[in-house]
C-alpha cells in the first residue's frame, strides 16, 4: 500500500489481546520517537563561547535575494485555493523561512512539524548517520536552555570536540581507549553545568506534548503538539533551538544511537529493506547510505562533521514551519516573524550527485533471518512531482488495497500465500514500487516470486475492470476525508510538499489528478516501469550473527531535578491565558442507548459523512477456542444462499461501496468494525449479517487456511519478535499466557465446518456492545445497526491475574542477537478506583517522557538503552489485577547494568520534589489542553464502562492531582518494593554476565517450546 514514513516507535504497548497476525512494517525513518512533549521561545544572541564550528566551504551569493532565488522555495500563497479543503496558506519570511498553515478548530491545540530539507541522503559518504544523530542532539538544549553556566560549560564542550577529532584520527585501540576515557571525564565536567532534558521538561510544563523527531532520506522533521495559548513560548524556544544549539552530552547520547542500530540489526524487516535499496540504488545515497549509519562510522563519530552539517543545512531558506490546528496566519505570522526573522539565510550547496542508473537485469540479494521465509521484489519508479505519479498511485491501490486488490484476491484469498502485499516509496530524486510474499512451509521462494510476478503480468495485461478502478478512486476520496480529521495528517501532507519541492497548488490538486487517471494510463505505467529489470531479495531462514559494537565505559551523569536555567524560568513565566479542562458529557458528546443486544454508544461526526460502526464481544479464544479460526475463515469466504457471492465478489462489493470490514480476535475479546460512507451503512450491515449467518465455508478453503496458519506458527517459533512477546507473557501469566491458551495445532486440524459455522452464526445473537460514530443521531441509527435477536449472555471472562512467585524470578531465554529485551512486572492486587489518579501520577513521574525518571536515569545519564519505559497498568476492569510494567532494550553486555539501574527506580522510587512538581504540572496542563477527539469518543466511553465508571472520570483525577502531595506518591511506590519481581530476558547468554544476573533473582531458563501451545 502507498506509504511514506513509518517511523519505529520506541515504546510499545504491553497489551496482550492483539489478534495474532502480521503486518509488514517499512523502516523508512529513524528517530527519537518516544511520545514526548514540546514548546518554545527566543533568546538574546549568545555571549558565551560556542563549540567548535569547523569551516564549511559554502558558496555565498551577493545578496539575500540571490540566496532565496537559488533555494527553490515554495511560492507564497496568502489566501487558500478555492477548492482546497485544508485551506492551506503558504508564507515566506524575508530570510526564506517558509510557513505552512492549515486551520482546524476541533481542539485548542495546533500541531507543529519543523521540516529540514536534509536527511541521510545528504550525509557525507564517509560519515553516514550524521543527519540522524544530529536530530538527537537538537533535543539537548541551547546556549541558554539546558545549562546553568554556558561559559563554564563551553570550555569542556570545546575540549570534547577536540577529543573526537583526535579519536577519528587514530586506529590504535589503546590510544582510542585513552581518548574515550578523556571524553568520559570531560563529559562529567561539562555535566556539572548541564540541565539534561530541560527542553522537554519545559515543554511538558507548558502542556506541549508529542515531542518527537524522525530522519529519513530527504528530510529531518521535529514534531510537537502545542496549546494554542502557548504560541509565543513555543516560537521563542524553537527559534533558540535552531539558531543556538549546544551539542552537550554527546557521549552518552551516542550510546542511544548505538542501541538504535542494534535494534535495526535485530529487525529482519529493516535489514531486508536496506538490502533491497542497496541493490535498487547502488550508486546513490538512497541505497549506499544507512539512515542510522554504518557501524564503522558510528564507532568513530564525526563530531566536527555534525557541526558542519548543521551549519550547511539548518538555515531558514532550507526549513519550513508547518502548522495545523487551532492556529491561523493572522495570529501565527507576527509571532514567528518576531522570533525567527533575524536568523540569517545562507546559500545552499548542491549535495553530491548520486548515480540513478536504470537496472538492466534482475538483481538478487539474500538476507538470513529466523522466522518466516519471504520474497521482496522492487522496481525503480519516478521521483516526486513526476506526471506519472497519480497513475502509479492507482496501480499500487489496484494491486493492494487491503480489501480487494489483485494481490489480495489472487494470492491471499486463494490461499496461495499466507501473506502478500505491496507498497510505494516516492522520494525527492527517485521512487520504488515493492511487493512481498510470505512462503508457507515447503514452498520455495522461487515459487513465491513466480506467483508475485504472475499478478504483475495480470495488471500489465489490463486484467482489471473499470469498476475496480472507480472503487480505488472512491476509496482515495474517503481516505482524504479521514485525513482532514487529523492535524497530523494535514501537517504530513504539507511537509511532504515542502520536502519534495511540490507547489501547494499541485499538492492540493492531487485528488483531481487521481480521479482523471484512466484504465489506459494504468496499463501504460505498468508496462513502462514493471519490466524484467528488478531487485529480488530472498529472506531465507537462517541465523544472523550481528556485528558487535564494543561497549564504552560511561560514567553516569548526575542529574539534579532542582536545576533550572534562567531561560527556562523566563519561558515558564511568560503570560498566557489559562484554558479550562473540557470533560465529555453524556447527552452532549455521546449517548448510551439500550438495545436488545446490549449498549449502543453513539457520538456525532460533524466533520463529514463517514461512519464507523463496531461490535465488541467481551470474550475471545480463551473462552471459545476456535473463534479466531472461524473469523479468519469467514474473511476468506463468500456468502451462500440469497444474494450469493464468491469471496472475491464480496470483497469487491464492499470496496466498491467504500466499506472496510476489520476483524479482531484476541484472548478475551473480539470485534467486528465497519467503516465507510454513511449512506452505505444499511447495505454494509446487511452484508455483514449475511456473512455471519450464511458464510460459504468450504473444506478446501478451511484446509488451506489451517495449513497456512500452521506454517505461520512454525515460523513464529523462530521469530524473535513473537518469541519475545510470548516470553514476557509466559513470565507474567504462566499457564494463562495468551500464547499457551491458543488452540493447539491438533485442535485446528480437527475443526470442522459445522462447528465453525455455528460459532459465526452465534456471534450476532450473543450479547455485545455496539458503538457508532457518524452523522446520524443515535435514535435514528439504533434500529439499523442492531445485529441478531434473542441474545444470549456472553461467556464469563475471569479476572486477569499474574503469576505469583515467592522470591522473584528471572525467566531467561537464550537467543543470539545484538540486543537483550528485558521486561519487568511488579504484580499488584486490583487497584481501588480512588487510587487510579495516584497511579496515573506515578506513571507520569517515572515514565512520562524524556523528562521523567526512567528516561533520564537509564538513557540520559548512563546511555544504557534506546528504549526504556515504565508505567502503572490499572487493569481493564475493576476486578483485574494491576501491575507496574517496564521494559528495556539494551546491548546484551549491558543487561545486568541496565537492570541494576532500573529496578530501584521502580521499587525504591526516589522522591524528588522538583520532579514531582513537574509531573503534577505536566498532568494538569494535559487535562487543561488535551481533548478527546470526536472519533475517539466511543472508545473512551467503552474504556470507562469497562472500569465501572458511569461518567467521565477525569474530573476526579483533575481534582486529586491539584492537591496531591509527594508523601502520597511515596506511600504508593513504597509498597511496590515488597512485591516479588517477575523479569523476562531474551538475549545472548554468551554476552550477558549470568552470574551477576543471578544476584538479582533466581534464574529459570526456558525454551521456546514452553512458550507456545503448538
Amino acid at each position: 500500500m502507498l506509504g511514506s514514513m513509518s517511523p519505529e516507535l520506541a515504546c510499545s504497548s504491553a497489551a496482550t489481546n492483539a489478534r495474532r497476525g502480521r503486518s509488514f512494517a517499512i523502516p523508512l525513518a529513524a528517530g527519537l520517537l518516544l511520545s514526548l512533549a514540546a514548546c518554545g521561545e527566543k533568546s538574546p544572541p549568545p555571549e558565551q563561547p560556542t563549540p567548535p564550528q569547523p569551516s564549511v566551504e559554502v558558496e555565498t551569493a551577493d545578496t539575500p535575494s540571490d540566496i532565496l532565488a537559488s533555494s527553490d522555495l515554495p511560492e507564497p500563497l496568502p489566501a487558500p485555493l478555492a477548492d482546497d479543503a485544508m485551506g492551506v496558506t503558504v508564507h515566506r519570511l524575508a530570510n526564506g523561512l517558509t510557513v505552512y498553515i492549515s486551520t482546524d478548530r476541533q481542539t485548542p491545540r495546533f500541531t507543529s512539524w519543523i521540516a529540514v530539507r536534509a536527511g541521510s541522503r545528504h550525509d557525507p559518504a564517509d560519515s553516514t548517520g550524521l543527519a540522524h544523530y544530529l536530530e538527537h542532539m537538537l533535543f539537548k538544549g541551547t546556549g541558554a536552555l539546558g545549562t546553568i553556566d554556558a561559559d563554564a560549560e563551553a570550555v569542556h564542550l570545546l575540549r570534547i570536540a577536540e577529543l573526537y577529532d583526535a579519536l577519528r584520527a587514530t586506529d590504535d585501540e589503546g590510544e582510542r581507549g585513552e581518548i574515550l576515557t578523556a571524553i568520559d571525564a570531560e563529559t562529567q565536567k561539562s555535566a556539572r553545568f548541564a540541565v539534561p532534558n530541560e527542553f522537554e521538561q519545559t515543554y511538558g510544563k507548558l502542556g506541549i506534548n508529542r515531542l518527537n523527531a524522525f530522519t529519513s532520506f530527504d528530510q529531518t522533521v521535529y514534531l510537537s503538539e502545542v496549546p494554542s495559548t502557548r504560541l509565543e513560548a513555543w516560537a521563542r524556544v524553537e527559534a533558540e533551538r535552531f539558531r543556538n544549539p549546544r551539542f552537550r552530552l554527546f557521549y552518552p547520547e551516542l550510546e542511544a544511537v548505538y542501541e538504535e542500530k542494534n535494534r535495526s540489526l535485530d529487525n529482519p524487516a529493516w535489514r531486508t529493506f536496506e538490502s533491497m535499496f542497496q541493490a535498487l540504488f547502488p550508486g546513490h545515497p538512497y541505497g549506499s547510505q544507512s539512515t542510522i549509519g554504518l557501524i564503522e562510522h558510528l564507532k568513530v563519530p564525526a563530531y566536527a562533521d555534525m557541526v558542519a552539517f548543521f551549519q550547511r543545512w539548518y538555515v531558514p531558506n532550507n526549513i519550513a514551519i508547518v502548522l495545523a490546528g487551532d492556529i491561523d496566519a493572522e495570529t501565527a505570522l507576527p509571532v514567528i516573524e518576531k522570533y525567527f526573522s533575524d536568523w540569517a539565510p545562507r546559500a545552499l550547496e548542491t549535495p553530491a550527485a548520486g548515480e540513478l542508473a536504470p537496472l538492466s537485469e534482475r538483481v538478487q540479494r539474500t538476507v538470513k533471518a529466523p522466522g518466516e521465509a519471504e520474497v521482496h521484489l522492487a522496481w525503480q519508479l519516478v521521483p516526486a512531482n513526476h506526471e506519472d505519479e497519480p497513475a502509479l498511485y492507482i496501480l499500487d491501490q489496484l494491486m493492494d488495497n487491503a480489501t480487494a486488490g489483485l494481490i489480495e484476491v489472487e494470492l491471499v484469498l486463494s490461499q496461495k500465500l499466507p501473506d502478500a502485499g505491496a507498497y510505494t516509496e516516492i522520494m525527492r530524486e527517485a521512487g520504488a514500487w515493492m511487493m512481498y510474499g510470505t512462503a508457507r512451509e515447503g514452498q520455495s521462494l522461487a515459487e513465491v516470486e513466480g506467483l508475485l510476478l504472475g499478478v504483475v503480468e495480470k495488471l500489465k495485461a489490463g486484467d482489471f475492470t473499470q469498476e475496480q478502478l472507480d472503487a480505488v478512486k472512491l476509496n482515495a476520496t474517503i481516505r482524504e476525508m479521514r485525513e482532514l480529521e487529523s492535524n497530523w495528517a494535514r501537517v504530513a501532507k504539507m511537509t511532504e510538499a515542502f520536502v519534495n519541492h511540490t507547489p501547494w497548488s499541485q499538492a492540493a490538486d492531487r485528488s483531481e489528478r487521481i480521479k482523471a487517471v484512466t484504465r489506459e494510463d494504468v496499463i501504460a505505467v505498468a508496462n513502462t516501469y514493471l519490466g524484467d529489470a528488478y531487485v529480488a531479495v530472498y529472506r531465507e531462514k537462517g541465523e544472523f550473527t550481528p556485528p558487535k559494537i564494543t561497549k564504552p565505559q560511561i560514567t553516569p551523569v548526575a542529574i539534579d531535578p532542582e536545576r533550572q536555567s534562567a531561560f527556562a524560568a523566563e519561558i515558564l513565566a511568560m503570560p498566557a491565558s489559562e484554558l479550562e479542562p473540557e470533560w465529555l458529557v453524556e447527552g452532549e458528546h455521546y449517548t448510551r442507548t439500550k438495545l436488545p443486544s446490549g449498549t449502543l454508544i453513539a457520538a456525532p461526526n460533524r466533520a463529514n459523512e463517514l461512519f464507523t460502526l463496531s461490535y465488541e464481544f467481551d470474550f475471545g479464544y480463551q473462552q471459545r477456542p476456535l473463534l479466531c479460526l472461524a473469523l479468519e475463515l469467514m474473511e476468506q469466504s463468500g456468502i451462500r444462499g440469497e444474494g450469493a457471492m464468491s469471496p472475491a465478489e464480496l470483497k469487491r462489493a464492499l470496496f466498491a461501496m467504500g466499506t472496510t470490514v476489520s476483524v479482531r480476535c484476541g484472548v478475551d475479546s473480539a470485534s467486528l468494525t465497519l467503516s465507510g460512507i454513511d449512506d452505505k451503512l444499511e447495505d454494509s450491515v446487511r452484508l455483514l449479517d449475511a456473512w455471519l449467518h450464511r458464510p460459504a465455508l468450504t473444506q478446501d478453503t478451511r484446509d488451506k487456511l489451517v495449513a497456512n496458519i500452521l506454517s505461520q506458527r512454525k515460523d513464529e517459533l523462530e521469530d524473535p519478535r513473537q518469541i519475545g512477546r510470548a516470553l514476557a507473557n509466559f513470565a507474567r501469566y504462566g499457564k494463562n499466557s495468551p500464547s499457551l491458551v491458543e488452540p493447539s495445532n491438533q485442535a485446528l486440524r480437527r475443526a470442522n465446518l459445522r462447528e465453525l459455522g455455528r460459532l459465526l452464526a452465534s456471534l450476532p445473537s450473543t450479547r455485545h456492545r455496539s458503538s457508532y460514530f457518524g452523522p446520524r443521531a443515535a435514535d435514528a441509527v439504533a434500529a439499523q445497526v442492531t445485529l441478531g435477536r434473542r441474545h444470549r449472555p456472553a461467556p464469563k471472562v475471569p479476572a486477569e491475574s499474574f503469576r505469583r512467585v515467592a522470591d522473584g524470578r528471572i525467566f531467561f531465554l537464550d537467543q543470539k542477537r545484538a540486543q537483550a529485551e528485558i521486561s519487568i512486572t511488579l504484580p499488584e492486587k486490583p487497584l481501588p478506583a480512588e487510587e487510579r489518579a495516584l497511579a496515573r501520577l506515578f506513571s507520569e513521574y517515572v515514565g512520562g517522557g524524556m523528562g521523567a525518571l526512567i528516561f533520564q536515569e537509564i538513557r540520559e545519564a548512563r546511555g544504557l538503552a534506546y528504549s526504556a519505559w515504565g508505567y502503572y497498568a490499572t487493569g481493564r476492569r475493576p476486578q483485574d489485577a494491576a501491575a507496574v510494567f517496564a521494559s528495556i532494550g539494551t546491548q546484551a553486555d549491558k543487561t545486568f547494568e541496565a537492570l541494576k539501574a532500573m529496578l530501584p527506580l521502580l521499587r525504591q522510587t526516589p522522591l524528588q520534589p522538583a520532579r514531582f512538581a513537574s509531573a503534577k504540572r505536566n498532568l494538569l496542563e494535559e487535562y487543561r489542553t488535551n481533548r478527546v477527539l470526536p472519533r475517539a469518543v466511543p472508545d473512551a466511553v467503552k474504556g470507562w464502562d469497562d472500569l465501572g465508571e458511569a461518567s467521565d472520570p477525569r474530573p476526579r483525577s483533575w481534582e486529586f492531582v491539584q492537591t496531591a502531595e509527594i508523601d502520597q506518591l511515596g506511600e504508593f511506590s513504597q509498597r511496590l518494593g515488597s512485591e516479588p519481581l517477575i523479569i523476562s530476558i531474551m538475549g545472548d547468554a554468551e554476552r550477558i554476565d549470568m552470574d551477576a544476573l543471578g544476584s538479582i533473582a533466581p534464574i529459570e531458563k526456558v525454551t521456546v517450546e514452553q512458550l507456545f501451545s503448538y
